[in-house]
């Protein structure tokens, strides 16, 4: 049993290694991942209002089954530091909104799940904001619903809308170059 037990820990120790060129994939001011950076874009774009003060970055392997294993013990009742910063955030109710990113929808889905799950059913006034998969949107906003839990999502499919806002740059840069040269 203790053998099996440490090849499980070293086969999910060995799946959440990031490949060797991992960091260069970091943006170097606020350690996120051009993904994560495009959902909190979209946010600020469609949360009118929401001040993101707090941001919760959820952490994932580049493959689904490492994921899926991890989503299966959150489901299962474990914890990560990114459900406790959630909880604790939502407990402490002195946070307006708490954006939680993270480079996959199912993961970032599932911290959010376990940390409302932690709270017990105790109440916050903190709203937990994400952007992702219209999918995964609507089953927040019926987990958050039934924990009465404040909730807004932002449907977000990434590239298209990373693509979209360079090119309203362009365009809007294009004005600013066009209307500089007129005068």
């Amino acid at each position: 049993m203790k053998k099996a037990t440490l090849l499980l820990f070293l086969a999910l120790a060995a799946c959440m290694t990031p490949p060797p060129n991992y960091g260069n994939h970091l943006t170097e001011e606020h350690h996120l991942f051009p993904e994560e950076e495009g959902r909190i874009d979209a946010l600020l774009r469609n949360t009118a209002g929401k001040e993101l003060s707090v941001v919760v970055q959820v952490p994932a392997a580049r493959n689904m089954l490492s994921n899926g294993v991890l989503i299966g013990t959150l489901k299962m009742g474990a914890g990560s530091a990114s459900v406790n910063v959630l909880r604790d955030t939502l407990r402490a109710s002195k946070e307006p909104a708490v954006a939680v990113v993270g480079i996959s929808d199912a993961m970032t889905v599932a911290t959010i799940e376990a940390a409302i799950q932690q709270l017990e059913g105790k109440p916050t006034t903190t709203t937990i904001l994400f952007a992702g998969d219209a999918d995964y949107v609507e089953q927040l906003q019926q987990i958050t619903s039934k924990a009465g839990v404040p909730f807004e999502g932002v449907a977000y499919s990434g590239e298209a809308e990373s693509d979209k806002a360079e090119s309203d740059k362009a365009e809007s840069d294009k004005a600013e170059s066009d209307k500089a040269e007129g005068q």
